[in-house]
């Protein structure tokens, strides 16, 4: 987990120095800075692989004609070195030299066919005069780009962009509507964030002279089906995950799992527990207050698994003011969701601990089919007319029904589902890993992590793993063929890997929500930072200011009508406090 942040220009001089310091917590233990007439390359390392001053980047190949830096890492880099050491010569025992050396070898198209990681980086080559902004295929890593006439900027974080002396806060009017009726901004190009765009996963941009941008898909998920049986898919699964698993445990620092005692999680825990040749870390956390705690479903699958098993308690006082102070780590405000808070402060209590780096279990309900809304795809649901189950479906993912906006929205969503061929269940499944894993979960554990230094790992979000499961059967993923809401159907085929991997009790369980008090949080910022949501000029321009202002004032006793006003408020109060930090932020 590193960051990076640099210029691409037309002969202008640009300190970065200021925007360097907006990512220092992505990588607190170097700087380093590579500068020509035409380019800067800024870089601040979390040292993960090879410790030593030979990790350092910017990093140039041997005659210093092609500079790359990069955050994120190359899981089969071991593989690839190999394969260039005959005509290469190294100076590192990094991961990302593998880039340098592999673009000069086989191009930049090659290069990205054969690597497997979470990436982004920019690569110049200063004889062909032109430069690459690339971002890993699930869009695990972040990479954002802010253009004028002068110059291209890019970075792992939008708030670098602030320091730019003629960068001008503002939002994109289109963005901010899309985002405002979706649980999480469901587009890979734009953000909120007026005139600063995301480089979409599974493409790269190449910028030529002029500032000219060349937009090139390197991969996309695949359109055929896996005819492959259940036994044989089933195995080939097993076989990807124990790979996925073996790599993301290579470090030259501690590693630990953050085990919940969920599937997911727990299944990563008993794969790296039996295949690796050290003792398993293993972490779990719970949060005082919360009404969920699943410590005890951890302590069965550590026992077993014989791991080093450590459990930590968040007791925070003052929580509201903790999780105001640092808003600034929702960053571009893809997301709203609490989890991403609760990722930095369990981040932050990891850290204590001397770990620095973490497998997590994210990924594996988009890609499994593991939420309750796949089963818009059973009996009786799939009796109903399509555009019926994209209303079915938008409300599962919104937690609300709009009485404004649900035709609207929900016309939207069923335009986006339209691009995928199949049955329902592919279209959600591949819709869920388009734009809900990079649009979401990916930045939730991105920003949360990187926010405390630290770097987290995801196996289930392995390419090999995500493009065999997009290619298989519906009924790999669901048990039944028709709904049964208190049974486990969901996620079959990982159920049946993890039964020879874990306890019952365990690859049984039901999915559980999210940790962190949220409503704690809300009640107490509904008391303090009212007016910041009334006085919005956005929230009220899409809300109205009455509505807003009633909803803050009555807490209906019906259950449903209290989960619809605390998923709306918990959206316009994370909104409110971010746009007053980054207002005032860009005004420093």
């Amino acid at each position: 987990m590193c960051g990076i942040f640099g210029i691409i220009k037309n002969d202008c001089d640009i300190d970065i120095q200021k925007n360097l310091k907006t990512i220092k917590h992505r990588g607190p233990d170097d700087e380093g800075i590579y500068q020509n007439k035409n380019i800067v390359l800024g870089f601040r390392r979390l040292s993960i692989i090879d410790l030593s001053v030979n990790g350092h980047q910017p990093i140039g190949n041997e005659d210093s004609t092609i500079w790359i830096v990069c955050n994120g890492e190359i899981y089969n880099f071991q593989e690839i070195k190999k394969e260039l050491l005959s005509k290469h010569k190294f100076r590192s025992n990094t991961d990302i030299e593998v880039l340098l050396h592999g673009y000069e070898e086989w191009g930049i198209d090659g290069l990205l066919k054969k690597i497997n990681g979470m990436f982004a980086f920019c690569l110049y080559d200063s004889i062909k005069q032109v430069s690459y902004l690339v971002r890993d295929r699930i869009g695990k890593k972040p990479l954002y780009y802010y253009q004028n006439e002068k110059y291209l900027a890019f970075s792992s974080e939008t708030k670098s962009f602030f320091k730019l002396d003629d960068f001008k806060f503002d939002l994109d009017k289109k963005a901010l509507d899309l985002f405002m009726g979706f649980s999480y901004l469901p587009d890979n190009n734009k953000t909120i964030i007026k005139d600063v765009y995301k480089v979409a996963p599974g493409y790269y941009l190449k910028i030529s002279d002029g500032l000219k941008i060349e937009k090139v898909q390197y991969w996309n998920l695949p359109q055929t089906e896996n005819k492959a049986t259940f036994d044989s898919a089933k195995n080939e699964i097993e076989s990807l995950l124990i790979d996925s698993v073996s790599k993301r445990l290579v470090a030259d620092v501690s590693v630990g799992i953050l085990l919940s005692g969920g599937l997911d999680s727990s299944l990563i825990t008993a794969m790296a527990s039996k295949y690796s040749r050290n003792k398993i870390k293993t972490i779990s956390i719970s949060f005082e207050n919360s009404c969920i705690d699943e410590r005890e479903y951890a302590r069965v699958v550590a026992k077993h698994c014989q791991t080093d098993h450590l459990e930590l308690n968040l007791s925070i006082k003052d929580t509201y003011d903790v999780f105001k102070k640092n808003i600034w780590i929702y960053d571009d405000l893809s997301t709203v969701d609490g989890g991403l808070f609760s990722e930095f402060l369990l981040a932050q209590k990891v850290r204590e601990t001397g770990v620095k780096v973490v497998l997590v279990g994210e990924g594996a309900d988009e890609i499994f089919g593991g939420y309750t809304w796949f089963q818009f795809s059973q009996f009786p649901f799939n009796l109903l007319p399509n555009f019926a189950k994209v209303m079915g479906y938008y409300y599962a993912i919104m937690r609300k029904m709009p009485s404004i906006g649900l035709l609207k929205y929900s016309w939207i969503l069923y335009q986006k589902l339209k691009e995928t061929p199949g049955n329902f269940f592919k279209k959600i499944q591949q819709y869920e890993i388009k734009y809900s894993l990079p649009n979401h979960y990916c930045m939730k554990v991105d920003k949360g992590t990187s926010a405390a230094s630290i770097e987290a790992r995801a196996p289930f979000m392995d390419y090999r793993v995500v493009q065999l499961a997009s290619q298989l059967d519906k009924r790999f993923f669901l048990k039944n063929n028709f709904w049964q809401p208190n049974k486990s159907n969901e996620k079959y085929i990982l159920r049946e890997i993890a039964k020879k991997y874990l306890p019952t009790e365990i690859f049984t369980r039901k999915k559980k929500g999210g940790m962190l008090p949220t409503y704690d949080i809300l009640n107490t910022g509904l008391k303090i930072d009212q007016d910041l949501i009334l006085n919005n000029i956005f929230l009220t321009d899409f809300f109205g200011k009455k509505y807003l202002a009633e909803l803050i004032k009555q807490e209906p006793q019906n259950k449903f009508l209290k989960w619809q006003r605390e998923w709306v408020l918990w959206k316009c109060l994370v909104f409110a406090l971010w746009f007053d930090y980054y207002e005032k932020y860009a005004k420093n």
